[in-house]
């Protein structure tokens, strides 16, 4: 087997364990992510404030207007109880009691408003919960999917850092030295595949000479263009 073979081949396995890893912390970002779910569980929080602060506006106009009838009807039985004889008197209570009876119509028109803004608080709190239910039932599914990806994956990355070690150890120190260099610099591609004369990696025409000692299963050749290990297949 030639030594180019080798280092393709741990090529190969390197990309397969970069596009595994990057995979793996993309899903850990991910598990992690609860911007969605706690989007949501502050609209519920914040139309249960909304809802309650809507309650006690209800409760207290609803007050309001019965306290005021108390007040028309203390009124009335004062003015038509016959207790009360003097002209001035009765006068004032027919006034007061005009002026209570207009006010409770006020009252009256906030209590409905209440009432409206209590009833659209109590849907916008529906909603809000419902919506919380929907996305917290997508982000359980979605992450049952993840783990699952997440368990195959990490499987798949033992298997290939075995498989790695068995294809490393007979490489020579210098040589995996330079292939390891050649990643670093090189995006992580160090060796590259001839297709049709071409250096598969920058697409350089290779002169005859160098295609032959890349055939070569003896020596390691590289790239006149990019500098990468050429592997001739």
């Amino acid at each position: 087997m030639s030594q180019s073979f080798r280092l393709f081949r741990l090529q190969q396995i390197d990309s397969q364990l970069d596009q595994g890893r990057s995979r793996l912390h993309e899903i850990e970002s991910a598990l992690l992510d609860n911007a969605t779910l706690n989007e949501a569980i502050r609209q519920v929080e914040q139309m249960t404030a909304q809802l309650e602060s809507a309650r006690k506006d209800l409760h207290r106009a609803e007050q309001n207007v019965q306290d005021q009838r108390i007040k028309i009807e203390q009124t009335e039985s004062t003015l038509y109880g016959g207790k009360v004889r003097n002209p001035k008197e009765l006068q004032d209570l027919q006034h007061e009691s005009v002026a209570l009876k207009r006010y409770i119509e006020t009252l009256e028109e906030r209590q409905l408003e209440a009432m409206i803004n209590f009833e659209e608080a109590e849907e916008a709190h529906k909603a809000a919960v419902s919506n919380h239910a929907r996305v917290r039932n997508e982000v359980v599914q979605a992450n049952s999917q993840l783990i699952a990806e997440q368990s195959r994956l990490t499987q798949e990355i033992t298997r290939l850092e075995t498989e790695r070690a068995a294809v490393a150890a007979p490489i020579p120190p210098e040589q995996y030295s330079l292939y390891d260099k050649l990643r670093l610099q090189r995006r992580g591609v160090a060796v590259a595949k001839l297709n049709h004369n071409l250096c598969s990696a920058c697409g350089a025409s290779l002169p005859p000479a160098l295609l032959q000692a890349a055939r070569s299963p003896n020596q390691l050749t590289r790239c006149e263009s990019c500098g990468r290990i050429l592997y001739a297949g």
